[in-house]
């Protein structure tokens, strides 16, 4: 009976190792090259950008001090677009019917807005007094925003009119004592379709929110992040109702690859951990094409099973991620953009 049990172990392991191996096998059948094909100083500083869009051939960056510039990636030159001294930080930029919204967090929540008039607004409401704004996310007109809790509560806001109006959101989330959003990239919000609002938290408590009737009424999950007060989940992308990734960990630990990347595949339901996690911190994730993409402070990973395993795709330190037709658009460090090859399945 020993002798069997010992054969069943042996045989089991075999299998898993023969799995893994194939596994490896047929990612490395169906991923062409990644190279870094392109560097492109906007800003000689020590400025960095969180807030990224990309419209046609130009690229907008928000930065952390409040300037926006806008890029011409095929003649690689930049402009400054906007700066006042009132803006102290962009953490997200969004597009939405004529209007480009730019997120200004600070002590109060501020908006700027640009239009296809080359008309600019800043909106400053009531509403966001005293609220740091985290992220936000459009779908068409309608449009959902979250800021840090004020009074134990999280403020969270929507608009149907792309941006130019917004209302607080009916349904209230409380919040535990230390849990917040992290203003990261502007990507713990997501808009999935015109009435499922979703976002993530962070701190002594990491979760999973959702509506799916316009902030009227809310769930939530905990999510198994370690607790900690730079802990937790900073990024959340969904491809569909069901397939969801998130990813964080902890920012003053940029390395450790300990509880960064969860998946789900129920609608957030429940949160597995990833197989092969990212390599350490991650601030932003990203799916263009049948990829993620997840990009922190000592890198960015990739995955093309929804995030059950990763692999490295460059060294460096990086903010915030979009895409072109083309190509991977990184920020990183003195007010710089790089571009990389998209994985390609075969």
């Amino acid at each position: 009976m020993k002798s069997l049990t010992q054969s069943l172990i042996v045989s089991l392991v075999i299998l898993l190792v023969t799995l893994n191996a194939n596994a490896q096998l047929n990612a490395n059948q169906v991923i062409q090259s990644n190279d870094q094909t392109d560097h492109f100083q906007y800003k000689d500083s020590s400025i960095y950008a969180r807030g990224l869009n990309i419209t046609k051939n130009q690229l907008l960056v928000g930065n952390s001090d409040g300037s926006i510039y806008a890029i011409d990636l095929k003649l690689k030159k930049s402009h400054l677009v906007f700066k006042q001294n009132n803006i102290n930080e962009i953490r997200d930029i969004e597009t939405s019917g004529n209007n480009t919204i730019s997120m200004h967090s600070g002590k109060d929540g501020k908006l700027v807005l640009f239009n296809t008039d080359a008309e600019t607004r800043i909106l400053s409401l009531d509403i966001w007094k005293g609220v740091f704004l985290d992220g936000m996310d459009f779908f068409g007109n309608r449009g959902f925003m979250m800021g840090d809790p004020v009074n134990g509560v999280f403020k969270l806001f929507h608009t149907n009119d792309s941006g130019n109006s917004w209302q607080a959101c009916k349904g209230t989330v409380s919040c535990v004592p230390g849990e917040a959003g992290f203003a990261a990239s502007g990507t713990n919000v997501q808009l999935l379709n015109d009435s499922t609002y979703l976002f993530v938290s962070g701190g002594l408590k990491s979760r999973f929110f959702k509506s799916t009737d316009n902030g009227q009424q809310w769930t939530s999950t905990e999510l198994p992040y370690v607790s900690g007060e730079s802990t937790g989940a900073y990024s959340v992308h969904f491809i569909n109702e069901s397939i969801g990734v998130v990813v964080g960990g902890d920012y003053l630990a940029p390395e450790s690859n300990n509880n960064t990347s969860f998946y789900t595949e129920d609608g957030g339901k429940t949160w597995l951990s990833t197989i092969r996690p990212v390599g350490g911190y991650r601030s932003c994730v990203l799916h263009h094409k049948g990829v993620y993409y997840a990009c922190g402070r000592n890198g960015i990973d990739f995955s093309i099973d929804n995030g059950k395993h990763w692999s490295p795709l460059a060294k460096g330190s990086y903010f915030s991620l979009n895409a072109t037709k083309n190509k991977l658009i990184a920020t990183t460090r003195q007010g710089s953009i790089q571009c990389f090859e998209l994985i390609k399945i075969q």
